[in-house]
């Protein structure tokens, strides 16, 4: 590993020195294949603004999908009330950033400071029981379970650094590879769900109370530290019939072993 990191640095070195006067134009547009391969649609434009410095500016769009790494995240968040299975999970992402190279602008190692912006959308199912068991009934006997769907887009700032290497492949056409970096920040977001009550005729009836005692049980159980979630049931509810959970607490991010291709001009 160390050994195949070690040429990913060096390679330029061994390329030609006067490999500028062959790729000319101070722009480049290039495509990340890695994400491409995993269904996220990640595009940079690059710019020379100095000898030896280049801006830049990423976008990247994750179509809505069910979750990731489903198993990973049921462990982490360990909640039973959550409806993995249906659950979905889209982003877009915005990430500034400058390019100090070692050689000159655009060509060779070099090292970036970058921030990200990211928008993600969650539409979440949360399983809740509404506890309806009369006196003299055997316990659980009169549970019945329901479900309550919240979806929100939760927004993320952050900032970071990275170690890369770009070079020629032909004339107009470059490689750049994302050796390694990571970023760290915080985000927030809300969440919201509206629920069809099982006694829409009686907000105040017992059967309402359970529901409501329900879902806040099942909102109480949200615990994925270190983020904060506070889930609460909407002061007018069961009225209107909504539930809300805030999400907030640090971003935590990682870029490593991208493979992008771009066409200089």
């Amino acid at each position: 590993m160390r050994k195949s990191i070690l040429a990913l640095v060096l390679l330029p070195l061994f390329l030609s020195v006067n490999a500028q006067s062959l790729i000319g134009g101070k722009n480049i547009v290039k495509v990340n294949l890695t994400s491409l391969a995993l269904g996220d649609y990640n595009f940079t434009y690059e710019r020379k603004i100095l000898p030896h410095i280049t801006a830049s500016l990423g976008i990247s769009k994750l179509p809505t999908r069910n979750l990731p790494f489903k198993s990973q995240i049921q462990d982490y968040t360990k909640s039973s009330f959550i409806d993995y299975d249906n659950a979905t999970v889209g982003n877009f992402t915005i990430t500034p950033e400058l390019r100090l190279y070692l050689i000159g602008a655009g060509h060779g190692l070099y090292v970036a400071p970058y921030g990200r912006y990211t928008s993600m959308d969650l539409f979440v199912p949360l399983k809740y029981d509404v506890d309806l068991t009369k006196p003299g009934q055997p316990a659980l006997s009169g549970v019945q379970h329901e479900k309550a769907s919240f979806s929100g887009t939760v927004h993320a700032t952050s900032g970071g650094l990275m170690v890369g290497t770009q070079f020629q492949l032909l004339t107009k056409v470059v490689l750049d590879i994302w050796i390694v970096g990571a970023h760290y920040g915080s985000c927030d977001g809300d969440l919201t769900a509206t629920y069809t009550p099982l006694d829409q005729s009686h907000p105040n009836s017992q059967i309402s109370k359970a529901e409501n005692k329900g879902i806040q049980d099942a909102l109480n159980t949200l615990d994925p530290s270190p983020f904060k979630v506070k889930g609460t049931l909407n002061p007018n509810a069961p009225t209107t019939n909504t539930a809300d959970i805030k999400v907030s607490g640090p971003w935590v991010g990682v870029r490593a072993l991208g493979i992008n291709v771009g066409i200089r001009f």
